[in-house]
């Protein structure tokens, strides 16, 4: 054991000190113990103490020598605050109390000690901030509609609006990494400084892949193709988006006439121009035609549909259409849904737009112009915009139609020509559409907008017809008891759009809000129709039929347009007039939570309400006269064609002049007598009113797990209906007995669940899945309660309220690629299960009190199946070197069957489904460079069911067609372009034959051209 004493001298010292210490440590202890009663007694003794402005220090120092309490102070530069204390009587400990609080001081008593220490200071926890901001091109400063952005670090991704606007919110204070991606611009990052609690408005702009072009700069229609693909990128559902610059690159006026070039679209054609949509071979009753995501009214006289030549293409800045449903979309879209977007203003622009054309119809010989300005602008707190578009135009339509019957010819029954029609129609249109918004921004996360448009389409046909009836056969080249009708019908359309919508949005708590209240009305007018029919009767012809598309009779030395040899005994005139009336209401609510750096979750919820009104008038009258014959010499018209069916007949002569036959009725109204039951056979079923209510509500969420979305929910929609109609009766001999007014009120509703889901391969790859559920409503006609009954011919026609909605289960899928040099390589597949499917339907009455009659009623059937595929390829060929990089192809296929069971006379037999196209398609080859933008197109479809009868036979079957056009555009400056195009340049025609290849009807229109410039000053 180690001696102590051997210790070192520092060991010792430090020995002695712990010592001292400890000794002096207990002391003090003991001491404290002591006079910790002496503490307390102190500061609760009275006193009193008179100071004035002195310091804290000599305050306490004056409290310790009256109470013998002892201070501490932590830090001493917090005494030398100035006091001045007047208390008399108070204890210690009050008067000290009132000081430490005036002066942010805590006092702690601890055995006889009181320490003074400043008050702790609440640590400031900083807020999140938010970014508001748009994404722009930085060449021309526009906004970039569907931009992807994504805050790094939590890896949350945006999309922009179409203006191009994304609101960010709680984003963490200090420096914000904002990553852009845009297709055809090159990745951008850019750093936002984010302040406490503090809204940070930002412009990002962003550059073109100039030097991965080659030269080939991102504006005009290569900015269109950026916005749609961009648009489409980013959907959660699978839908085609045709933006404004896409629109303009083919010469289409109307909507309509856009439409045809999506994939998976085709047409229905009235006098050559596109009108109703054909989505994936179902018509438009089976979808829905929305402005701005609300559904507009109809324009059509008994059914849902629109109109669609009565859209001018240069009122809208795009169209979406959507090809799966999510469950804040109406569930009203089987086929789908097309949603027109309106024109509006743009953040930092002041926009100007000017267009002018000037064209011409060679059928007709007759020049069309239409016109265009719009004018917007947006400054801090405000935005407006204006509009104003118009449109007039002449077409015109060669149109040979022919039926047949069964003939006996030396004894053998022989199906031949019965009739023949030559009906010219010159057409004269005429396009108004008027656009308006008024915007204010509140804050920048809120909005509200009020917006308006009117669009008036307004039509007039002057019409010659000449109708040829065979009455017997004495060979197969040889017919008498000919009857020769001719007649000019003048008629004219008014199918009017006008929709007001005012709205809310707004972004508050991380919580995404918007309200819209809308009002729009559907107008179809026909106040002018005109029928002087005069007849030429009992001639013998021969009839050549070795063109069994045109048919020629030959009189011999008569004079068939002798207009001395057509009498008639009556006149006909009609008005026709639809009224249908929206009101509606909707509210959306939404709200995205992070569950982690590459997870989150969105739910979304809201509802909308419609109440709708709608009304049918039609008055056909039919005046006969008292006695005697009017004859054609006294009213004959001006129509003529000349080279009429390109040449096989010549239309003129021997026509009559409707406004003349009108005029001698207004005239002379004594010498006719009303023929009732025409009036009434005609006027009475198609006349009816009603209103329809519709509530819906739905709940949705979409998880983003890293690179997959699902996107899930329901929706269930009730639809309430009263409609008034009228059972029109007749005796055995077809004369009208009475008009019985009839009422109905029902209802049909459902749940309407839909599934999409997105995986991301990378930023431009896409595998898409969807299973959606939807309906389709019947038109408001078929579910008035009229009747038509006609003993006589034992036939009837009724309507049926017991209609149910049509629903269908829809599953997709979907792989899509989009190219860096603006281009989209995609292809999917789709099927669709139609439940209780509406379809016109002609059968037999089998007992009760119309046995064996042949009624003609809308009814569901058995389920309808539809399947098939699609793809599409779009691509600027800029791998290609020099001049040749400018080239671009774009094309797109789809495929469709359908299977569908109908009962008919003789049997039941499954048919594909009427109006669909089994094949539908584009081509287009383009170049654009140097300014210069040109196309030629090709869009076709293939034979199809254009309407089906009892027996295969006599269905109606539209052969299939091939329409080529062309368009160009060059820029001449900045600001100023000069357009051209031509359509229809092949005389494109439709042909309806029947089911076993006799000719039916048959329609030419030739071509139309247009030629014109467009001004943008505020490039």
């Amino acid at each position: 054991m180690k001696n102590f004493n051997g210790a070192s001298r520092s060991v010792k010292i430090i020995m002695r000190i712990s010592l001292i210490y400890a000794f002096t440590s207990i002391l003090f202890i003991n001491l404290l113990q002591a006079s910790s009663a002496n503490g307390q007694t102190g500061l609760d003794r009275k006193i009193n103490l008179e100071l004035k402005n002195v310091s804290l220090k000599v305050a306490f120092k004056e409290i310790e020598h009256k109470t013998g309490v002892s201070f501490v102070y932590v830090n001493s530069a917090i005494t030398e605050n100035r006091v001045t204390v007047s208390d008399r009587q108070k204890t210690a400990r009050k008067i000290l109390e009132s000081l430490l609080q005036k002066n942010s001081l805590i006092m702690i008593e601890e055995n006889g000690l009181v320490m003074i220490k400043s008050k702790p200071q609440m640590r400031k926890i900083a807020k999140p901030g938010s970014i508001v901001g748009y994404i722009k091109d930085k060449e021309n400063d526009k906004t970039l509609p569907y931009a992807t952005v994504v805050l790094k670090g939590a890896n949350r991704k945006f999309i922009t609006d179409v203006n191009g606007y994304f609101i960010i919110d709680n984003v963490p204070v200090g420096k914000a990494v904002l990553a852009v991606n845009y297709i055809g611009y090159s990745p951008s990052e850019y750093t936002v400084s984010i302040e406490d609690g503090k809204i940070t408005n930002v412009e990002l702009k962003i550059s073109g892949l100039n030097n991965e072009m080659k030269g080939i700069t991102i504006n005009g229609i290569r900015r269109g193709e950026a916005v749609a693909l961009s648009s489409m990128r980013n959907a959660d559902n699978i839908k085609y988006v045709l933006s404004e610059e896409q629109i303009e690159r083919f010469p289409d006026a109307t909507v309509g006439e856009a439409m045809q070039r999506v994939p998976g679209i085709a047409m229905d054609y009235s006098y050559g121009l596109p009108r109703n949509i054909i989505i994936r071979g179902l018509d438009q009753s089976m979808g829905s035609v929305t402005l701005n995501g609300n559904r507009l009214p109809s324009t059509s006289t008994s059914s849902r549909e629109i109109d669609l030549n009565g859209i001018l293409s240069s009122t809208v800045e795009a169209i979406e259409v959507n090809k799966t449903l999510t469950p804040d979309m109406d569930a009203d879209g089987t086929s789908g849904s097309v949603n027109i977007i309106s024109k509006t203003p743009k953040q930092g622009q002041e926009q100007l737009q000017v267009k002018g054309s000037f064209g011409h119809n060679f059928l007709l010989d007759k020049q069309n112009i239409d016109g265009s300005i719009t004018y917007g602008k947006r400054n801090n707190k405000w935005a407006y915009l204006a509009g104003v578009n118009y449109s007039k135009s002449f077409r015109g339509e060669d149109r040979v139609q022919k039926d047949y019957d069964t003939y006996e010819i030396n004894g053998q029954e022989k199906v031949l020509l019965s009739n023949l029609e030559l009906e010219g129609s010159d057409l004269r249109r005429e396009n108004l559409g008027l656009q308006a918004e008024l915007d204010f921004f509140p804050t920048e996360k809120s909005q509200i907008y009020l917006r308006g448009s009117f669009n008036k389409f307004y039509e007039l046909q002057t019409r010659g017809t000449k109708s040829y009836s065979i009455g017997d056969y004495t060979d197969i080249n040889h017919v008498t008891g000919v009857n020769i009708g001719s007649s000019g019908s003048p008629r004219n359309y008014n199918r009017d759009l006008t929709s007001f919508s005012l709205g809310y949005k707004t972004d508050f708590n991380n919580w995404k809000a918007n309200v819209d209240f809308t009002y729009s009305t559907g107008l179809y007018d026909q106040p002018l129709y005109f029928d002087g029919y005069f007849s030429n009767t009992g001639l013998s012809a021969a009839l050549d039929v070795s063109n069994p598309r045109a048919p020629q009779f030959d009189f011999g030395n008569v004079d068939a347009n002798n207009a001395a040899n057509y009498k008639t005994n009556y006149y006909t005139n009609r008005h026709q007039i639809a009224h249908d009336k929206d009101g509606q209401a909707s509210a959306n609510l939404q709200r995205t939570f992070d569950l982690s750096e590459k997870n989150k979750l969105m739910v979304k919820f809201g509802g909308r309400y419609k109440y709708k009104e709608d009304d049918h008038t039609r008055d056909y009258y039919q005046y006969t006269l008292k006695t005697g014959t009017l004859s054609l010499s006294n009213f004959l018209g001006n129509y003529e064609r000349e080279k009429y069916f390109d040449g096989n007949y010549n239309l003129s002569g021997a026509i009559a002049d409707g406004y003349l036959v009108e005029e001698y009725y207004q005239n002379n109204k004594s010498l006719f007598v009303d023929n009732t039951t025409y009036i009434r056979q005609n006027t009475d079923p198609d006349t009816y009113n009603g209103s329809e209510t519709l509530a819906a509500g739905y709940g949705m969420g979409k998880l983003t797990l890293n690179k997959f979305d699902i996107i899930g929910g329901l929706r269930y929609e009730r639809t309430g209906f009263n409609y008034n109609g009228n059972i029109v009766n007749f005796d055995n001999t077809g004369n009208y007995l009475s008009t019985n007014k009839v009422n109905t009120k029902s209802s049909f509703a459902g749940f309407f669940p839909s599934l999409n889901l997105k995986y991301a391969l990378d930023s431009r790859t896409n595998f898409r899945a969807a299973v959606t559920r939807s309906l389709s409503r019947p038109g408001y006609y078929d579910l008035v309660p009229w009747q038509e009954v006609e003993p006589r011919r034992k036939r009837m026609k009724i309507g049926n309220p017991n209609l149910d909605q049509a629903t269908s289960t829809n599953v997709d899928f979907l792989f899509e690629h989009y190219l860096k040099s603006l281009g989209l390589i995609s292809g999917g597949v789709f099927y669709k299960n139609i439940e209780n499917y509406i379809f016109e339907s002609i059968y037999t009455q089998v007992g009760g009190q119309f046995n064996g009659y042949q009624v003609t009623q809308t009814v569901n059937g058995a389920n309808a199946h539809v399947y098939g595929y699609e793809i599409a390829w779009q691509q600027q060929l800029t791998f290609l070197p020099g001049f040749l990089n400018g080239f671009g192809i774009y094309g797109n296929f789809t495929q469709i069957q359908s299977k569908f069971t109908v009962p008919g006379i003789v049997s039941e037999r499954t048919v594909r489904l009427p109006s669909m196209r089994p094949k539908v398609g584009n081509a287009s080859l383009s170049y654009e460079k140097y300014g210069f933008s040109g196309r030629i197109s090709v869009n076709f479809y293939d034979t199809f069911i254009s309407e089906l009868a009892e027996v295969q036979a006599n269905d109606l079957m539209e052969k299939g067609r091939v329409q080529l056009d062309f368009s160009a555009s060059q820029k001449i400056s900045k600001k100023f372009s000069i357009f051209m195009g031509i359509s229809n340049i092949n005389n494109a025609q439709i042909i309806l034959d029947y089911g076993d290849g006799r000719p039916n009807d048959h329609k030419y229109y030739s071509s139309w051209a247009n030629l014109g410039f467009k001004y943008t000053p505020f490039q």
